[in-house]
């Protein structure tokens, strides 16, 4: 019953992420868009949708580089198979759906509570401080001279990559400040390095896939570069602050359709917005499914071999 209820719990939890995306996506302005995709442009699109989930990959091995970093490493499928899932959450309401999944897929693989919440929160700053670095390269153009603040929200990476060391003096910090017992968890300074240095790429490669939209939909590809290649991650992060929507939906979009009017057309730049919405969505819902089909192959196959096995060690433990 506990089995069946735990099962019946996460169709639930399914159907509830399938409803949150279809309402997201509804809730776009397709016309625009619609006429942007059209033939001609379909293969500048789906290049930019390979690009795209080239990003999600990199921004995958971000996480992992964290939980790997705090504790026994997880196989590579498995921790593909949590990221994605948790990512998939994010368009429910509320902040703590991504934690809650982490951390009972976590339990499968044999990493703590603990050890996920930690990751979590650690994940959150790497992502934050890391676009805000690659925004400083569209910072000038769509913020001009009020672009000085995202200098300061990048400086914590640019810090923690000299000193990674800090991480786990400012946990302890923490915990002493709450009168908590210390935490047996150490990141590893290579683990945050890595970590650093996969996020801070995964924006970069991603903010291609909104510089070839750009493009296509007829911006100069030269005066457009730095601008979209920073500008994916800064609208993204900001985006993901504002908690009242989920993955700052709309948010997200204004930034992009107020910056690329610097080189597109109104029209042009509200159809690029929602166009990158819709590739990011389906790489995102894409990768999620494909991992979830690569790790259940490989959990059905070792239920075969064990099953298999155990007819052989019950002959010879009989023989015996």
């Amino acid at each position: 019953m506990k089995r069946l209820l735990w099962r019946l719990s996460g169709i639930a939890v399914v159907v509830a992420v399938a409803v949150a995306i279809a309402v997201a996506m509804r809730g776009q302005d397709w016309s625009q868009a619609l006429d942007f995709a059209t033939g001609e442009h379909v293969p500048q699109i789906a290049l930019a949708a390979l690009v795209n989930l080239a990003g999600l990959v990199l921004g995958m091995l971000a996480w992992r580089a964290l939980v790997n970093g705090a504790g026994e490493p997880i196989p590579l499928r498995e921790a593909a198979n949590i990221h994605f899932a948790g990512m998939l959450v994010k368009y429910l309401p509320g902040r703590l759906w991504t934690l809650l999944v982490n951390m009972r897929m976590g339990a499968d693989v044999g990493v703590g509570a603990g050890r996920m919440a930690g990751v979590y929160v650690l994940n959150i700053g790497v992502m934050v401080t890391t676009g805000m670095l690659v925004g400083l390269i569209a910072a000038p153009a769509a913020l001009g001279d009020r672009g000085w603040w995202v200098l300061l929200a990048a400086l914590p990476a640019l810090v923690l990559l000299a000193r990674p060391t800090l991480v786990n003096k400012g946990m302890g910090l923490v915990l002493r400040v709450f009168r908590r017992p210390a935490s047996p968890l150490v990141y590893s300074g290579r683990s945050i390095r890595g970590s650093l240095v996969y996020q801070t790429i995964a924006w970069l490669v991603s903010g291609h896939h909104l510089w070839l939209l750009a493009v296509a939909a007829g911006a100069d590809p030269g005066r457009s570069y730095l601008l979209c290649v920073g500008l994916f991650g800064l609208a993204l992060v900001i985006g993901s602050l504002v908690v009242i929507v989920p993955d700052g939906l709309g948010v997200r979009e204004g930034i992009l359709v107020a910056a690329l009017t610097l080189v597109l057309p109104l029209p042009m730049a509200g159809a690029v917005a929602v166009t990158s919405r819709a590739v990011a969505t389906l790489g995102e819902v894409g990768a999620a499914l494909a991992v979830y089909a690569w790790a259940a192959r490989a959990r059905r196959k070792r239920t075969r071999t064990a099953d298999q096995n155990e007819p052989e060690a019950v002959s010879a433990s009989s023989a015996a």
